[in-house]
């Protein structure tokens, strides 16, 4: 469990990956060019916190919503996330730490904490990133220039009030193009088998199945119809506030229509200025996780 992954929710996660998306120019690529240095400057920042929010609804009824805090230093690879689910009529509160190769799981219910070793520190040579050379971060550039190049020219900015900047993307169902709905539509036709690995592991009586929303089982007609995207920017140029909306329609095996609305929403604070949060394990009930892979 590597609740690490929701500090990358954003705009920028959500861009990268619908690099198929396609839309016509609207607007100066002054927005876009804010929105890259941005991501860029952000990615540099060595420690941050982060208030993230998540819904997921259909046909107007809420069937999932997390919430989470997460301290993060990135460069001293220690993290501290504190995490809420309402999956339907399960609800989970678990807390996550992560410091010198070690990862400590506590969930509401369970007085144990569960602690799974990472690796030694006689493989980190082998193990650990390395920092992109400039020529590669350079292809990484040009890389996401031409994935993005068909709606640059629709990010807008505005100036918001607390002086920040505000970007904004717009995409109707006319704008996405056939490679993007096929994927989404690969993707949803096939959650119950991504699923399946899920539904038996477990710590304790944490089942990490029900951290995972259970979305209908869509067939045919399944089309992204709205996608909007918000971005803000502050004085520095960091990307501190991150907001998404994806509309999704499709029928499920019994033909029945759904209209997915998934909500994303995150604020970065405290950046290069956060102190991670750890836990004590002395006196605690510990149960050491043994993992039949690695990461």
């Amino acid at each position: 469990m590597n609740f690490k992954v929701l500090s990358a929710v954003g705009i920028s996660g959500l861009l990268m990956a619908g690099g198929v998306l396609s839309t016509s120019a609207f607007a100066s690529s002054s927005g876009y060019d804010l929105f890259k240095t941005s991501v860029k400057k952000t990615q540099t920042v060595n420690s941050f916190t982060a208030d993230i929010n998540a819904s997921l609804s259909d046909n107007g009824k809420e069937i999932y919503q997390v919430s989470s805090v997460s301290q993060m230093d990135l460069k001293g690879d220690a993290s501290s996330s504190s995490v809420n689910i309402q999956n339907g009529s399960v609800s989970k509160e678990v807390n996550v730490y992560s410091k010198d190769h070690q990862e400590i799981v506590k969930s509401n219910g369970d007085e144990n904490y569960y602690v799974k070793q990472g690796r030694h520190k006689g493989n980190e040579e082998n193990h650990k990133e390395e920092k992109p050379s400039p020529q590669m971060q350079k292809d990484i550039e040009n890389i996401f220039d031409a994935l993005t190049k068909n709606y640059q020219d629709s990010i807008t900015s505005q100036k918001l009030a607390n002086g920040n900047t505000e970007l904004q993307l717009n995409l109707s169902k006319d704008q996405i193009p056939a490679a993007g709905q096929a994927a989404v539509s690969f993707f949803l036709k096939n959650m119950d088998h991504q699923g399946q690995a899920m539904e038996k592991a477990n710590l304790g009586s944490l089942k990490l199945a029900d951290l995972t929303p259970k979305l209908p089982q869509l067939q045919t007609n399944i089309m992204v119809s709205k996608v909007v995207l918000h971005g803000e920017v502050n004085a520095d140029e960091y990307l501190v506030g991150q907001e998404a909306d994806i509309y999704v329609t499709g029928q499920d095996t019994n033909g029945t229509s759904h209209d997915l609305v998934l909500h994303l929403n995150s604020k970065l604070d405290q950046l290069n200025n956060t102190n991670v949060k750890s836990v004590d394990l002395s006196g605690k009930k510990v149960v050491n996780v043994k993992e039949n892979h690695e990461d």
